[in-house]
């Protein structure tokens, strides 16, 4: 008997110690957290007075491609994370589409790091960088949103390192994480999950005019609580503390939003698959304040398919079939071209790249 109590109270003794660990593992950040950017050579600032910017956002998925069905997906969804074959092919495919585009300033949301199991602790940023040579980015700033040692969710079970990266052709002078609310979980849960955030990253201009740059991915499946009024009510005070120092933006990501269209993605997405969205949009301030690309008008108009951004990883859906990516900006901007690479990229991850080109009005 002896024997077995002292078996079960080293057991228990072990088992303390790895929560214990796991715990203090976990990266907590403050409201604001200064940010180091980075330039791996000098380069000149932007030209705003005679070259437009070209803006590109995109949640790359960890680079995970689109074979696979994650747990957290569809409910039942078997897969946990991908094979690397999967990844390195999706590197490719991306670095193929950033040469292609050749943007300015390219806003990545879901890219993982050289401490994350799920992904083989490949440091995906340097590898992407690697596969775009000549067209690699000489600037960036980064601001991770999931970082622990372990995670002891059975479908996670090790080390993740999930960021927000902003790469830029011209020099960055400053760049800032900005914490957004937390969902609601209980203590444990809240200790492990996601710290979503905003990264602030400003770029030098010859003018002398600095130019802000804000990325983002919201929470998902924030429906029916104030999470997501609360995470654009804080992006919106952001927006003004520019605004009134009239310093033009642009603002993209991953915003898990349904868009201000009348309710018509709200209405056939409910239908369909019941209501995984809060009927009124809490995406509706950032419309009404704001221009968008996709606007209110690309979506109402006919062919809004076109400005879908996001294919699910679910056997039921099998093309592009609702708009939650977005590019705001401020009123200092003319648009000259705003679209969705569609076209070669349903293969590439869940989410599809959102493009804007601009320039300053003078």
């Amino acid at each position: 008997m002896k024997k077995v109590f002292y078996g079960l109270a080293v057991i228990g003794l072990a088992v303390l110690l790895v929560i214990g660990w796991a715990w203090q593992s976990v990266v907590w950040y403050p409201p604001v957290v200064e940010v180091t950017p980075s330039c791996d050579r000098q380069v000149n600032p932007w030209p705003d007075a005679s070259q437009p910017l070209k803006v590109l956002s995109f949640n790359v998925q960890y680079m995970a491609g689109k074979n696979y069905v994650f747990f957290y997906d569809v409910e039942g969804g078997p897969d946990t994370r991908p094979r690397r074959e999967d990844t390195e092919w999706t590197l490719d495919r991306v670095a193929q589409i950033l040469r292609d585009e050749n943007p300015d300033v390219v806003m990545l949301q879901e890219i993982n790091d050289e401490h994350d199991r799920r992904t083989g602790f490949e440091d995906q940023l340097a590898a992407l960088q690697q596969r775009l040579g000549d067209h690699a980015y000489p600037c960036q700033a980064n601001a991770h949103y999931w970082q622990a040692g372990l995670v002891l969710h059975p479908k996670v079970m090790g080390a993740v390192s999930m960021k927000l990266t902003t790469l830029s052709r011209y020099p960055m002078t400053q760049a800032r994480r900005h914490q957004l609310p937390l969902m609601d979980n209980d203590p444990l849960t809240r200790r492990f999950y996601f710290q979503r955030a905003i990264l602030e990253s400003w770029i030098a201009t010859d003018s002398g005019q600095p130019v802000a740059l804000l990325n983002t991915h919201f929470d998902a499946w924030g429906e029916g609580s104030e999470l997501m009024s609360r995470q654009v009510g804080t992006s919106l005070a952001l927006l003004t503390s520019l605004d009134e120092k009239n310093i033009p933006w642009v603002f993209g990501g991953d915003f898990n939003l349904l868009p201000d269209d009348g309710k018509a993605q709200w209405q056939r997405i409910s239908r369909d698959f019941g209501h995984i969205y809060d009927e009124d949009s809490a995406v509706t301030a950032l419309y009404q304040r704001y221009r968008a690309i996709p606007s209110s008008e690309h979506l109402l108009a006919e062919g809004a398919a076109r400005w879908y951004t996001h294919f699910p990883n679910d056997p039921r859906v099998s093309a592009p079939d609702r708009t939650i990516d977005y590019l705001f900006y401020s009123h200092q901007w003319r648009l000259h071209q705003a679209y969705i690479r569609q076209h070669d990229t349903l293969d590439v991850s869940d989410h599809l790249p959102v493009i804007g080109v601009f320039s300053l009005q003078q």
